[in-house]
């Protein structure tokens, strides 16, 4: 557009370059719209100025002009002469509706380029991307981690939970690109080349159980790990440098331990919930309108219910985040009908207290 633009006659030109180039003064309070109606209300009156000129030499009364015939002053355009130039005319239309496109293009430029300047690099999600992307030893990964946080508490616990909302976001563009029937195929794979169902759950490629797709509103047969499938080395990297924050969370602790025997944590609280019972009460609750939980992202929300909760089965270090993103993403059947149940009871004992 611009190359097109600098083929335009200098006096056409000169209007545009105020149109692309305006600056407040130039607007003089008016809206783009209004400015530019001005340009070509101004453009206009200078051309026609010109042809009146020129038509009061060549006509000096009203007779002599009602005497030529109409279509005469067709032709007269056409051929540009006593100053009007249709060609001329034209070309100004076209370089202005030209300059209108590149404006709109121009604004969008600048807005692209604000956003750009406004949005602060996360240095944190940079330096992960680069552990993903090289080859450290754990000695290259301490290092990281001793200088990030200086080793302290506050700041060993605020990483691991950035490195943990910087994999949930990851994992899930990751597992975008696969297509169900692509993760079902790879499954088949892997029993052609030997491997029995028994043998692709120990190894973690399939947790048995049918769940419940929310969004197809189907049954699906157990989930299927894509990581483990498609991409199981992808994060290594970053799993070395979590379990690297954990071991100096834990010394952290044992000092703290030996120096404060008496202090202890609160206890999380056990339920005798399942964790897919758990995390179907949670999801359930998370997902009302409005929101009911002001959190950031599911992230935080599995942080807490692990950090707070403990069923029968689950370890003293609480329930596996991961544990509780599958059971969100595919709610297990049993717990659908256990709730499914309970509500009704529930329900009942609400109206009761009407």
């Amino acid at each position: 557009m611009q190359k097109k633009l600098a083929k335009c006659n200098p006096d056409i030109a000169e209007f545009l370059r105020c149109y692309i180039n305006l600056s407040e003064f130039d607007m003089a309070g008016d809206s783009i719209d209004d400015y530019r109606k001005r340009l070509v209300r101004n453009f206009l009156s200078g051309e026609i100025n010109d042809v009146l000129d020129v038509l009061k030499l060549k006509f000096k009364t009203l007779k002599s002009i009602e005497e030529i015939y109409y279509s005469y002053w067709e032709e007269i355009i056409e051929d540009g002469e006593y100053g009007i130039d249709s060609k001329f005319m034209n070309h100004f239309i076209k370089y202005m509706a030209l300059a209108e496109r590149l404006n709109t293009f121009k604004s969008f430029l600048e807005y692209h380029n604000k956003e750009n300047e406004s949005e602060e690099t996360n240095e944190i999600y940079d330096l992960l991307d680069t552990i993903r992307t090289k080859d450290h030893t754990d000695l290259q990964l301490y290092d990281i981690v001793k200088e990030r946080t200086q080793l302290n508490k506050d700041a060993l616990q605020y990483l691991y939970k950035d490195i943990e909302v910087y994999l949930f976001g990851e994992k899930d563009d990751f597992e975008c690109k696969y297509s169900e029937d692509e993760t079902k195929q790879a499954i088949e794979d892997l029993k052609a080349k030997g491997h029995t169902e028994d043998d692709l759950i120990m190894l973690g490629y399939i947790t048995k159980g049918k769940a419940f797709d929310i969004e197809t509103k189907d049954m699906t047969l157990d989930y299927i790990n894509k990581e483990k499938i498609f991409f199981p080395l992808e994060f290594f990297p970053i799993y070395q440098l979590q379990g690297l924050i954990n071991a100096e969370l834990n010394k952290i602790k044992e000092k703290e331990d030996l120096i404060n025997p008496q202090v202890k944590s609160t206890p999380k609280l056990k339920t005798d919930l399942s964790v897919p019972q758990l995390a179907l009460l949670f999801k359930m609750v998370n997902d009302l309108k409005p929101k009911v939980f002001n959190t950031k992202s599911d992230a935080e929300l599995f942080r807490f219910i692990s950090a707070n909760f403990q069923t029968k089965k689950s370890s003293e270090n609480g329930i596996s985040t991961q544990k509780l993103r599958n059971e969100f993403n595919n709610p297990d059947i049993k717990a659908i009908e256990f709730w499914e149940k309970h509500l009704h009871t529930m329900l009942s004992e609400l109206r009761k207290l009407k």
